[in-house]
């Protein structure tokens, strides 16, 4: 079963500290409000999570809603397998609402860091760390190498952190939802569009960014 340890867990030394009222995103009537940071009318502004493409080691996932894709199952967003140490940065602005560790059980992939941020009253994104490791500890490790906070706003092209690399498939989980979990390209701008669909056909050629 699923269990969601909210970070305040002193065994993994991360303190979470929630901002004053004056970052918090709710306005007077209750709707999501950024106090002017950012144009979050429509996001088609896009940018891509890595700041140089040889930071990525292969393409092996983009969107999909069915197994007609190549590779071969429903996946609900984009994986980068970055290098051990690699910069991870903000494709969007948005606020900080979540930042917890995923414990799937026995597997190889046992825990994930999720951070997931708001950019407008429908629109979340979500950066999930898989280190790919069964041991604890790694989780702390990861956890060290950000450079968020929850309540913290971030704008595009902000570090978000670096990414550590245990396993051999270790990757970042990258999904974009409006409601339920959706096709990111409308949310790239053209020129991030475009530099996605040249790191995709480096590792695969005539594949798709999503498979509806």
């Amino acid at each position: 079963m699923l269990v969601l340890i909210v970070l305040v867990i002193a065994a993994f030394g991360l303190y979470l500290h929630f901002r004053n009222d004056s970052n918090e995103p709710n306005g007077e009537d209750g709707l999501f409000d950024n106090g002017g940071r950012y144009d979050s009318s429509k996001l088609d502004y896009m940018g891509v999570i890595y700041t140089n493409r040889s930071d990525i080691l292969n393409w092996n996932g983009g969107y999909s809603e069915s197994d007609a894709c190549p590779w071969g199952r429903v996946h609900n967003g984009l994986d980068f397998a970055f290098r051990n140490g690699s910069l991870v940065i903000f494709a969007a602005p948005g606020h900080v609402e979540e930042i917890s560790v995923f414990d799937t059980g026995p597997a190889d992939n046992i825990y994930s860091i999720h951070v997931s941020v708001r950019f407008n009253e429908t629109i979340q994104i979500n950066y999930v760390f898989e280190p790919w490791t069964t041991n604890s500890s790694d989780v702390g490790r990861q956890i060290s190498m950000l450079e968020i906070e929850l309540g913290d706003w971030v704008a595009k092209g902000d570090t978000l952190g670096q990414f550590l690399v245990v396993g051999s498939a270790a990757h970042i989980h990258f999904a974009v939802y409006n409601g339920d979990a959706t096709c990111p390209r409308p949310f790239f701008s053209d020129d991030a569009y475009t530099e996605m669909m040249t790191l995709v056909h480096t590792y695969q050629p005539g594949w798709e960014l999503c498979y509806p």
